[in-house]
């Protein structure tokens, strides 16, 4: 996954803990549950031997019936218990008919390279939809499935591998894959049906009537929760430049039919996450009628505004934001400001002050080494400064500032660095060695998907998309 944002929201089951890691330390309520029947056999054992040598044999043979009778009862309860905790069959069916049915799964949106899952074979896209035949629609269910089987690994030894059951590629017939008990190494999001048609209606067909049919569907056929609605209905918010009056007639229906903390957290869920800014900012925008003031909404209303080359409205709410004294509830925290630096770096940008954007991100360096976002936009704004003529051989003298924090940036996402190298050796007439940089990639889904994703969000990155694809068409005109 493309990890480079340092605000956007995700959930994420890593194989090793982490800043950004959902906890998932505590024991299942599954476990919890046996133990007190553990305990009560191992006094009741305790209490028979002690008859034993009281009573004699008659009041042996009389406790060893009674503890038959009490053990067929513990093992029922237990089986009744293991069933309910484990409602596979009848939830998850075959092959998908139409969108009404409850099931609800996890969609993978990011896998961390050389993880369980990587080497496991799980990929972006998937749809997990149970974890070693426990049902999973939420991050409470895979982390309470996910603790159960560690807990249970580490009392007995086995089994040392759990059973992931899931979708693919669009084929509703289920997939099955080993992967070993603990921590995966994916991003995840909730995902059903119906979210999956609206989804798809609207990020690839831009059609909203027919998300908007969708949504009205499922909320008819009475199957999907009042979260999994909102959801819905968040996505259809109008996101069009000319689409104001109907944005703001969604967005009143919203905030009138659903807690109005609700309505934003899903806005920056559903709306921010999937880069639908002029949505997310109505969303953002009234809330902040409602409650006047709160600080993470004003940041990401402002980073909605910076996408939207509104750098002056930006601004201001941001110096809104830092006039608050410090022990005021919605003063920013030292994450508040790195992320608010972080705008304030995006506007520089935006006004083309690359200087001023350069030592920002900088700074943010300093409070944050190797961040991955930090360093690429940090050495966006010196091979600008380069290209320009405004400093000449900047880029290579950032480089080597930032060389030591590259770490995993370089080894995973070296694509990055070498669309900017590219971009300069052309504007410098070095072709040739632009086109071996690039050549390296050619083969790699990751740099085809995430070069244009990621650099389209800079003010100028239009330039280093296009020369990479040009460099890209003229290797195949030669092959």
């Amino acid at each position: 996954m493309d990890n480079l944002s340092s605000y956007e929201h995700r959930s994420v089951l890593e194989s090793t803990p982490s800043a950004n890691c959902h906890s998932m330390t505590a024991f299942s309520t599954q476990a919890l549950a046996r133990e007190p029947h553990a305990k009560s056999l191992r006094w009741f054992v305790v209490a028979l031997v002690i008859l034993f040598l009281i009573c004699g044999g008659w009041g042996a043979m009389t406790a060893f019936k009674y503890a038959q009778a009490s053990l067929g009862n513990w093992r029922q309860q237990l089986q009744a218990r293991d069933a309910s905790s484990n409602p596979l069959a009848g939830d998850l069916p075959p092959v998908k008919k139409d969108f009404y049915g409850t099931l609800a799964g996890l969609k993978i949106v990011g896998v961390t390279p050389d993880s369980p899952a990587a080497r496991a074979g799980l990929k972006f896209g998937d749809i997990l939809v149970a974890y070693n035949r426990r049902p999973v629609s939420n991050q409470d269910e895979i982390s309470a499935a996910m603790d159960y089987e560690q807990e249970q690994y580490s009392r007995t030894g086995k089994p040392a591998t759990v059973e992931l059951t899931l979708y693919r590629d669009g084929d509703m017939a289920l997939k099955t894959l080993r992967v070993p008990t603990g921590r995966l190494g994916i991003y995840t999001r909730e995902w059903t049906f119906a979210y999956a048609f609206v989804d798809d209606a609207i990020m690839q067909r831009n059609d909203y009537a027919e998300a908007e049919r969708y949504a009205n569907q499922a909320e008819a056929s009475g199957q999907y929760t009042a979260d999994q609605l909102l959801h819905m209905r968040m996505f259809c918010v109008n996101n069009e430049r000319d689409g104001e009056a109907i944005r703001q007639s969604q967005v009143d229906d919203l905030y009138q039919k659903s807690p109005a903390d609700k309505v934003t957290l899903f806005g920056n869920y559903d709306l921010l996450y999937n880069k639908r800014f002029r949505a997310a900012a109505a969303v953002f925008e009234r809330y902040l009628k409602i409650r006047k003031v709160d600080v993470s909404t004003e940041l990401n209303l402002a980073a909605c505004y910076v996408e939207l080359d509104r750098y002056d409205d930006a601004d201001a709410l941001l110096k809104k934001v830092l006039a608050r004294p410090n022990g005021d509830e919605n003063a920013p925290s030292e994450y508040g400001l790195s992320v608010l630096s972080n705008i304030r770096g995006k506007i520089d940008m935006g006004r083309h002050q690359y200087d001023r954007a350069q030592e920002r991100f900088l700074a943010a360096l300093e409070r944050y080494p190797g961040d991955s976002y930090y360093v690429l936009a940090f050495l966006y704004c010196a091979a600008q400064r380069d290209v320009k003529g405004e400093k000449p051989g900047e880029f290579e003298a950032a480089y080597k500032v930032v060389s030591g924090q590259l770490g995993e940036t370089e080894n995973s996402m070296g694509y990055h660095l070498d669309a900017l190298r590219a971009f300069i050796f052309v504007k410098h007439n070095r072709t040739p060695e632009a086109a071996a940089l690039v050549s390296k990639w050619k083969n790699s889904a990751e740099a085809k998907r995430y070069i244009p994703v990621f650099w389209s969000r800079f003010p100028e990155g239009s330039n280093i998309i296009d020369n990479w694809n040009n460099l890209l068409h003229g290797l195949s005109g030669k092959t």
